[in-house]
């Protein structure tokens, strides 16, 4: 009998240690406390955002996506005159994205008020914001005027 039991443990022990080093197994990682704290931070995973005034097309121009291995962002705001990649881009849309505190919950006003202030560019002739939400929920935000 103490033989089968040393080995139930050491199959439970390298279950486990398989079990945590599972990067890629992405139903492990979103019940993984802690794993992904910027995910869980923002509420979204990615988060394109485009918005044109009467003066300039994309004059805000947003592009993030978080993946399980990387996260890509880009952010190009001309009325500031920048356009930043990678960590400098997401070191700029962090403060921005936590602010905002975006929940698939909100009216589609609410957000479009919301996205438009957070980037100072609340008179656009036109507003296109798509956001996966954390749990996969997709959901586009259009205005025009």
């Amino acid at each position: 009998m103490k033989k089968y039991s040393i080995y139930g443990s050491v199959l439970l022990s390298t279950a486990l240690l398989l079990g945590a080093c599972g990067d890629n197994d992405k139903d492990n990682v979103k019940d993984a406390p802690g794993h992904h704290e910027m995910q869980n931070e923002f509420g979204f995973q990615s988060f394109d955002l485009d918005i044109d005034t009467a003066d300039q097309r994309d004059v805000i121009d947003v592009s993030f996506d978080m993946d399980v291995s990387e996260t890509e962002a880009e952010y190009e705001n001309k009325l500031e005159s920048k356009k930043l990649t990678g960590d400098k881009a997401y070191d700029e849309l962090a403060p921005i994205f936590k602010d905002l505190a975006l929940t698939k919950d909100m009216s589609k006003e609410e957000v479009i008020e919301k996205v438009s202030k957070a980037f100072g560019v609340e008179d656009y002739t036109e507003f296109d914001l798509e956001v996966e939400f954390s749990d996969g929920d997709n959901q586009e935000f259009r205005d025009k005027k």
